[in-house]
């Protein structure tokens, strides 16, 4: 067990029992550390003495019940019999009622319970913490919790209960769950908003890795839904936020891309969430994705917990592989003397996800989120994209506050009218609180991915709607690099897409000596016009997630403009690749091909300076190159003007002929002159 699971058994804070093993010369470096055999002894023993303490402070009298009783057999005892009624031994007390250890002293236990019918509670079913409940049934916390953890629940004293929850808890303990009326329950949830101000929100968890590691697989099985089946081949090309009811509490969770070209997004996942989980494959280990998600979550300061995917494939010595590689980046195992949670898993079986989903759900208990919901609601943009009937729409979430349908709200520099919430699920809202992630409708324009979303009064609406212009804006972005080539106009389905491909093109536009410019970038199907604009400025068409619009197919086919589809990022830049690779121009490089020597020179009027020559090896061919060494010094190098062998002008000589041959601008011919030949062939690099 670790030091959190037994902290909620004895119902005591973990600093308090990290300070009491501490005491008692057992060391544990954090909440999360393992306890040796000895250790779980040692509190199983505190245990027990918990319980002795509670029957004991059960059965002995308090102090004025002492006196009470002391008094009472005085006056009803005959004097004559001089026969006291016998007084416990002072010295025998504390035999009954040991010294609890100091783990315990914060403990409250009742000194005298009357013991109450279980049959004659009633309790109303409305959500209460363990503590609420143990109140009202008069039971100790600790006892709900064990019962809570036998069912496969774990929960905490301030764990919120749901309906069906106190519903069990009332059977395995006999007492009667009465269903509220309706509005009874709205005035005692009005009351407590009130009255609490903030209440604990449900954690943002970003999902990281490296492509293909099973991030989307993980998340798949826990909302039991084919996220992954729907994603094309494979892999994960948008920032996803999910909702997810576990046993162990709601959970918000942010799927982010493992591709090396969408970094940005990771990135901004990182700061919107609270923890992040890392995943990394048991057959492949750290990868350069997951290095580069790892250091972006130590800079972002999130909490990192390490959950080693595909365990039930893979061999068993292949976790000890990971963790030995997480210590290069400062991730060492907490069973290592380090504070890094590791947790092995199988996204595809699911085993080890509910440990996984235990120790998050701990994890933001420590972390003690809140927020207030009765406050205007500001988040962050996660993306946007124009969508069929709705038009501009963007997923957001809220850290703070409640956004209604109908409220008024600012995202960067533009403003809008909440005009549909949409959940994860699909399902239509009037309104959301914190942490839960919606797509919002009632934007003119498209957001930028990472603005600041927040709700404003109606007089800033109109403020800064009146202070911007209102001119239309254009269907295609301004030019977003330029340079000499290929151009290409790049159509994507949100703006977050368009800002991984766009960068990833710059990247491939480094490498390649055919250069290349994307001469306008915008986001939604293609359109007439884009094939217009396309037309006049000799285009090409890149889209990714997009489809074509019948018009435009049918302008594209008159205008040949071409179009290339994509599903997959790196498909696409694939074949940028290869375009750019097959239009630039073929680079040369020069090949020895012969070696000859001088035997004989003859100048011949009218037609110049002729070298006689022998062919050592190789061969001569016309059209070629030649440099002449004269010992160890080059004196000349030129093309080869004519080739002769037998007086008989011919196209090549091999070696072991004579040949004779001139070479434009070089006359000074000596005898033994060594000649190297030379052609330009294609580098194949």
């Amino acid at each position: 067990m670790r030091v959190y699971e037994f902290a909620k058994l004895l119902s005591v804070s973990n600093k308090e029992l990290i300070a009491e093993l501490a005491t008692n010369g057992f060391e544990v470096k954090s909440h999360m550390a393992a306890l040796s055999p000895e250790a779980i002894d040692f509190l199983n023993k505190k245990v027990t003495e918990k319980k002795n303490l509670e029957s004991a402070q059960k059965q002995v009298p308090s102090k004025d019940e002492k006196a009470a009783l002391h008094t009472q057999s005085r006056v009803d005892k005959p004097q004559a019999t001089k026969i006291e009624t016998p007084q416990p031994a002072p010295k025998e007390a504390p035999a009954l009622r040991p010294q609890a250890p100091r783990v315990f002293t914060e403990q409250k236990v009742a000194t005298r319970i009357t013991e109450e019918p279980m049959s004659s509670i009633e309790v109303v079913a409305v959500p209460m913490t363990v503590g609420q409940l143990a109140e009202k049934i008069k039971k100790p916390a600790s006892e709900l919790i064990i019962t809570l953890l036998r069912q496969g629940i774990v929960c905490a004293k301030n764990q919120l209960l749901t309906e069906k929850m106190i519903e069990s808890i009332g059977r395995q303990f006999g007492f009667s769950v009465v269903a509220p009326k309706a509005e009874k329950r709205d005035v005692q949830q009005r009351v407590s908003v009130a009255t609490q101000g903030e209440h604990l929100r449900k954690p943002i968890v970003v999902i990281i890795g490296h492509v293909d590691h099973g991030k989307t697989t993980l998340l798949d099985f826990i909302r039991k839904t084919r996220v992954a089946s729907r994603e094309k081949g494979g892999i994960t090309q948008h920032l996803g936020a999910y909702e997810a009811e576990t046993p162990q509490g709601g959970l918000i969770f942010l799927d982010t891309p493992g591709h090396e070209a969408f970094k940005n997004i990771r990135g901004r996942g990182l700061n919107i969430a609270d923890i992040a989980v890392l995943v990394v494959a048991a057959d492949d280990s750290v990868m350069p994705q997951t290095v580069e998600a790892l250091k972006t979550a130590q800079a972002a300061q999130v909490p990192i917990i390490v959950a080693v995917n595909k365990i039930d494939k893979a061999d068993k010595t292949r976790l000890e592989v990971v963790k030995r590689d997480l210590t290069r980046y400062d991730l060492v195992p907490e069973e290592w003397g380090g504070q890094t949670v590791i947790v092995p898993i199988s996204g595809k079986t699911g085993q080890g996800v509910d440990q996984l989903l235990e120790l998050i759900v701990l994890q933001s208990q420590i972390m003690d989120l809140r927020s207030q919901e009765d406050r205007t609601a500001q988040g962050f943009v996660l993306e946007s994209k124009q969508e069929k009937g709705r038009g501009p729409v963007a997923t957001v979430i809220c850290r703070d506050g409640t956004l209604h349908v109908g409220d008024y709200f600012l995202a960067g520099t533009l403003v809008g009218k909440v005009t549909s919430l949409v959940n994860s699920y699909g399902h239509q809202l009037k309104k959301v609180g914190p942490s839960v992630p919606v797509q919002v409708g009632g934007f003119t324009e498209l957001p930028q991915a990472g603005d600041v979303f927040k709700a404003i009064s109606e007089a800033e609406y109109k403020k800064v709607r009146d202070g911007r212009s209102t001119g239309v804006q254009p269907v295609l972005a301004k030019k977003v690099f330029s340079g000499e080539g290929i151009n290409f106009i790049v159509k994507t389905d949100s703006t977050l897409t368009q800002e991984a491909l766009i960068t990833s093109l710059e990247k491939v536009s480094e490498k390649m000596d055919e250069k290349f410019q994307i001469i306008a970038a915008g986001v939604g199907n293609i359109t007439e016009s884009d094939i217009e604009f396309a037309s006049d400025t000799r285009s090409q068409i890149i889209a990714l997630h997009v489809k074509v619009e019948p018009s435009a197919a049918l302008a594209a086919q008159k205008t040949k403009v071409s179009i290339r589809l994509y599903d997959i990022i790196y498909k696409l830049l694939e074949d940028v690749e290869a375009q750019l690779q097959k239009a630039a121009p073929i680079k040369m490089v020069a090949k020895k091909i012969g070696e000859a020597v001088v035997r004989k020179v003859f100048d011949i009027k009218n037609v110049g300076v002729i070298a006689g020559s022998y062919v050592k090896e190789g061969r001569f061919v016309r059209d070629a190159r030649v440099t002449v060494w004269r010992g160890k010094k080059k004196v000349a190098e030129g093309p080869i003007r004519g080739l002769e062998r037998d007086r008989k002008s011919v196209k090549e000589v091999h070696a072991g002929f004579e040949f004779a041959f001139l070479v434009d601008g070089f006359n000074e011919w000596e005898v033994d002159d060594r000649v190297e030949c030379f052609i330009d062939i294609p580098d194949n690099k």
